[in-house]
């Protein structure tokens, strides 16, 4: 595995490519007209798919680079290139700014930014990380990877992050929040333990889910949550 000088590059790259978006997106959303609700969100289902779809690519990049950085330098035996993920699909980020919109039409516009902010940054990252996940399972030398949470994580991180323990299975998702500051880690350790089975439920997407099975999988996540706490 990586050590914490390497993962704290690779975070830092991150850190990095989330300041660019908000930053771009923080630019466009002051050319906006808000006394124009409906101009305006319909400028930004145009704006915001390139916008995610230009650092997602970035970001897929960076990662694919930085694996077959550490691949290397770690001496892992064999021939393998990491192969980057896609970026997010335009009908998920163009449902997210529909749902944030709706505080365009209220008294307070600027709820659209601040729910766009955090929608942009993860799903700018997203590309990044599954390009670790994906790369891992694929690499015939890598045990898996790992959830790497930053100092002062929040409880859902550190719960996902599974005391050090590594995902081995090509289906775990890389769940995160707006603001996650979590890094996907290569491990090419054999003997590296797997993390929790409930954080592979943890990890499940939701978005496919119906209302009702939402609910039980977020009542298993916050059972799974208190017993750490204990």
């Amino acid at each position: 595995m990586p050590s914490a000088e390497e993962v704290a590059r690779y975070r830092s790259q991150q850190a990095g490519i989330a300041a660019l978006v908000k930053r771009d997106l923080t630019a466009f959303w002051n050319s906006l007209d808000l006394n124009r609700p409906e101009a305006a969100r319909d400028a930004l289902l145009r704006f915001m798919p390139s916008l995610v779809t230009e650092y997602g690519e970035t970001a897929a990049s960076v990662a694919a680079d930085w694996y077959d950085d550490m691949r290397f330098s770690e001496g892992v035996p064999g021939r393998f290139r990491a192969e980057m993920a896609d970026a997010v699909a335009d009908a998920l980020v163009e449902s997210q700014v529909r749902f944030g919109a709706q505080h365009l039409f209220t008294d307070t516009p600027t709820g659209t930014l601040d729910f766009l902010t955090l929608a942009v940054t993860k799903y700018a990252l997203y590309p990044g990380r599954a390009t670790i996940a994906r790369s891992a399972n694929l690499d015939p030398a890598a045990s898996g990877w790992q959830r790497v949470a930053r100092p002062g994580a929040c409880k859902f991180c550190r719960m996902l992050a599974g005391r050090g323990g590594v995902y081995k299975e090509a289906t775990a998702h890389f769940a995160s929040h707006g603001d996650c500051g979590c890094a996907a880690v290569p491990s090419w350790d054999r003997d590296a333990p797997e993390v929790d089975v409930r954080a592979y439920v943890a990890s499940e997407r939701t978005s496919r889910m119906s209302p009702e099975q939402r609910e039980r999988h977020n009542a298993r996540v916050r059972a799974f949550l208190d017993e750490m706490s204990d």
